[in-house]
């Protein structure tokens, strides 16, 4: 009989691992460098994690639970100012959404959000030729900020809310895929500056 898995050992050293895809990416991993780089040893990963690929997968839901609390914080964020708002419903819409695409943006603009980012889209780069990765992955990535963007739309009236939602994500994830590839530079968050003023009009006046 084999030796029991410690969970917090196990923990530790996915933990370890994301950071380590992170900086040397994913799909091109392999255990002996990044077990050297951690501190373990190749045995040890596979007796925790049975193998490259089911780590590779453990890695992805890491990343995708990131993510998906953040999206949930946004929803939490628009129901509980929409809650205490007196304003018309579409300002404060506007208002909570343009606040969390510009916190958004502050987070994965800075080098360790950047890190973080540059994974984000090796993964949804390889989703698009594998489409169990793409139901897994890039799926939930957008429903998951679609959903509630479009749902306050609706709720405030606004004319093709559905719509206006994934283009309000598709840009904003266009721009953080550029300002991720080559630096957030003044013309990239000045872009992005413009996208958040125009997409808050548009909901203002829809």
């Amino acid at each position: 009989m084999g030796r029991p898995k410690d969970d917090a050992r196990r923990h530790e050293l996915l933990t370890a691992c994301v950071r380590y895809a992170q900086e040397r990416g994913l799909f091109g991993l392999t255990l002996r460098p990044l077990a050297d780089e951690i501190g373990t040893s190749t045995r040890n990963l596979l007796h925790h994690f049975e193998s490259r690929e089911h780590l590779i997968s453990e890695i992805v839901d890491e990343v995708l639970a990131d993510q998906l609390e953040t999206s949930r914080a946004l929803l939490s964020r628009i129901q509980r100012q929409k809650t205490a708002a007196t304003a018309p419903p579409r300002n404060v819409v506007a208002d909570v959404i343009a606040d969390g695409l510009e916190l958004s943006w502050a987070h994965t603009t800075t080098p360790q959000g950047r890190i973080q980012m540059a994974m984000f889209f090796e993964i949804y780069a390889a989703a698009m030729r594998d489409n169990d990765l793409r139901k897994r992955f890039v799926d939930p990535v957008i429903t998951e900020w679609v959903t509630p963007m479009a749902q306050a739309l609706e709720q405030a009236s606004v004319v093709n809310a559905l719509s206006l939602a994934h283009r309000v994500l598709a840009v904003h994830r266009g721009l953080l895929l550029q300002a991720t590839a080559t630096g957030a530079t003044p013309e990239i968050a000045a872009a992005h500056k413009d996208a958040i003023h125009c997409i808050r009009n548009e909901i203002c006046t829809a």
